[in-house]
């Protein structure tokens, strides 16, 4: 059996009266590899609702960290996406740059950086588990009403390498009134709102700190290693929502 991530919880159960309901938690990565899905998606896009669907189905997961970056390019064909960040399409065009891909689409999902089309009838996740982690990360995270603070320590025998952590949220709903999705009623899990980058030094541990604003809806934070020159996922963390 794949050894699982150390998660500990720990609430704040003396908190004063009036004071903002809070909690602590910590990860530590696991020796072999998390997958990471990555989904590109947008609220204009008619293709898009099965694969937001199927990536809600993750939700009860606790081996595999999913993100779901809503891209921009959609903004101007009928309906704005109300997730959507430029900075999310511009890390999709980076992958297709790093990777030799001819073009970016929606919706596409990734596993690990690697292009992934087999979600639609297959197992994107096949031969994924258990293959040698290539990096370690350790998060601990302060959560209350006011915002998350994040630690992190990540390390990685490659140099070429950065740390991305992200603050998800789960359950959003939208209704859409214009677009290739107008009369529809879209879910979305895993929703990337915040996201920060460091690169990783050359020699020893990279230690790092941030602050995340407050969610409109509960989720976590997920953070990963990925190699700058192709795009790989070395490894990936995720910490759920832990106020009490």
């Amino acid at each position: 059996m794949r050894p699982l991530p150390s998660i500990i919880l720990a609430g704040l159960l003396a908190a004063p009266l009036g004071a903002a309901l809070g909690g602590s938690c910590e990860v530590t990565s696991a020796p072999t590899r998390t997958p990471l899905i990555e989904l590109y998606t947008s609220e204009g896009c008619s293709s898009c609702p099965p694969a937001d669907r199927w990536l809600g189905h993750f939700r009860q997961a606790d081996d595999v960290v999913a993100l779901a970056f809503h891209v921009d390019y959609w903004d101007n064909l009928g309906w704005p996406d109300r997730f959507a960040d430029p900075r999310n399409s511009q890390r999709q065009r980076d992958w297709a740059r790093l990777t030799g891909a001819s073009t970016v689409y929606t919706p596409q999902i990734l596993v690990n950086g690697v292009d992934a089309r087999a979600w639609r009838g297959g197992d994107p996740l096949a031969g994924q588990h258990g293959r040698p982690a290539g990096a370690r990360i350790h998060l601990q995270a302060r959560m209350d009403d006011s915002g998350t603070t994040v630690t992190a320590n990540a390390s990685s025998a490659d140099a070429h390498t950065r740390l991305l952590v992200a603050r998800y949220e789960n359950g959003h709903e939208t209704a859409v009134h214009a677009g290739e999705n107008r009369g529809a009623t879209l879910h979305h899990d895993f929703v990337a709102r915040e996201w920060f980058t460091r690169a990783l030094p050359a020699s020893g541990p990279l230690k790092a700190q941030w602050r995340f604003q407050a969610g409109e809806h509960a989720g976590g934070i997920a953070a990963f290693v990925e190699d700058t020159r192709t795009g790989e996922v070395l490894q990936a963390v995720a910490l759920p929502d832990c106020r009490g």
